[in-house]
C-alpha cells in the first residue's frame, strides 16, 4: 500500500511535466459495456464483470434506456506495471449515474466526483501486469432515450496519467480515451491507435471530452479541436422558456419540454406571471346544476 500511496503523490505532483517513458507508456483508458450483465442493487460491486478480452472488440454503445454496467479499463501494450492512474469523466445531461466504484485498493476523488468534469485517482497495492486492467465501474442509464455520451478524459487538475510501482514512480501520460454512446455510437481508443481527444459542445450546452470529431458529431455536437479541454470552453447554451406541464409552469428547453409532454410557450418567456391557465368551459347555469345532480 505504501507504494500505491507514493503513486498517488507522484500523480498529484505531475501537472503538465513530461517524463521518460515507463512500462505503461502509450497506454489508453477505455470504457466498455459489460455485455449480458444486468445491474441490480443487490450486487456489491462490478469489478471482475468485464467481458472485454480485446481492446478493439470493446462494446461502446447502449441501446434503449435500461441501466448498463460500464467497465473502465486501462489498456496498455507490452509489459505494464500499473500501480495508479488519474482520470476524469464528462457526460451529457441526459446520462444518469446510478452507482459506481473503484477496482483499485485506494481512490482519491475530487470533491465533485462523479459529476461531469470531475476527476479521481486510483491506486493498487501491487502492480497490475495485465494488458487490460479494470480500474473502475459505473452503472448508468439514458434518462430520456435521446442520443447521449459518457466519456473519459484527463483529470481536471492532475491530467491523465499512469504510474508504475517504482519509487519514485515513472509517470506515463494516457494517450487516448474511450466513450460510451447511449442510443448513439461510442468509441474506443486502443494502444497505438488512440486519437487525440478534444472538447465537444453538445446541443444541450454541456461540454464533454470525446476521442475524436466523429464521436462528437454523432451525438449532434460541435467539436472544438484535438487537444482542447472543457476548462475554458464556453459552449453555447440552448434557449429556454416557459413550459406548461398541465397547469404547472417550469423553465425548460423546447426539447426537454416536449420530452415531458409539456406545451412550450416560447424562448425567454417567463413563468411569472404564469402563462399556464386552467381551461374553462362555457356552460349555462342549468347545465351546471344538471352536472351535479
Amino acid at each position: 500500500m505504501k507504494k500505491a500511496l507514493l503513486a498517488v503523490a507522484a500523480l498529484s505532483c505531475m501537472g503538465s511535466a513530461a517524463l521518460a517513458a515507463g512500462p505503461n507508456a502509450n497506454g489508453t483508458l477505455i470504457a466498455a459495456v459489460s455485455v449480458g450483465t444486468v445491474y441490480t442493487t443487490d450486487n456489491t460491486g462490478y469489478c471482475g464483470s468485464s467481458t472485454t478480452t480485446d481492446c478493439n472488440a470493446a462494446v461502446t454503445h447502449v441501446d434503449g434506456v435500461d441501466p448498463a454496467v460500464i467497465n473502465i479499463i486501462a489498456a496498455i501494450a507490452g509489459s505494464p506495471r500499473l500501480a495508479g492512474l488519474t482520470f476524469g469523466v464528462t457526460y451529457s445531461a441526459g446520462v444518469t449515474l446510478i452507482e459506481w466504484g473503484t477496482c483499485g485498493d485506494f481512490e482519491l476523488p475530487d470533491g465533485a466526483w462523479p459529476a461531469s468534469g470531475s476527476g479521481n485517482a486510483v491506486t493498487f497495492s501491487s502492480a497490475q501486469t495485465s494488458n487490460l486492467t479494470e480500474v473502475y465501474w459505473f452503472a448508468a442509464y439514458n434518462y430520456y432515450g435521446n442520443p447521449e455520451l459518457f466519456g473519459l478524459g484527463p483529470h481536471p487538475t492532475q491530467l491523465g496519467n499512469f504510474a508504475d510501482d517504482d519509487v519514485p514512480s515513472n509517470i506515463d501520460p494516457i494517450l487516448g480515451y474511450g466513450a460510451i454512446g447511449f442510443n448513439a455510437p461510442g468509441s474506443v481508443a486502443c494502444p497505438g491507435t488512440g486519437p487525440v481527444p478534444g472538447a465537444c459542445c453538445l446541443p444541450d450546452g454541456t461540454c464533454v471530452i470525446t476521442p475524436d470529431r466523429a464521436t462528437c458529431e454523432a451525438v449532434g455536437g460541435t467539436y472544438q479541436g484535438d487537444g482542447t479541454t472543457c476548462e475554458g470552453t464556453n459552449c453555447p447554451q440552448p434557449a429556454r422558456g416557459a413550459c406548461c406541464i398541465g397547469t404547472d409552469c417550469v423553465i425548460l428547453t423546447a426539447d426537454d419540454c416536449a420530452a415531458q409532454g409539456g406545451d412550450y410557450i416560447g424562448d425567454d418567456v417567463p413563468c411569472d406571471p404564469t402563462p399556464c391557465v386552467v381551461p374553462t368551459i362555457e356552460a349555462s347555469w342549468g347545465e351546471i346544476k344538471n352536472s351535479y345532480r
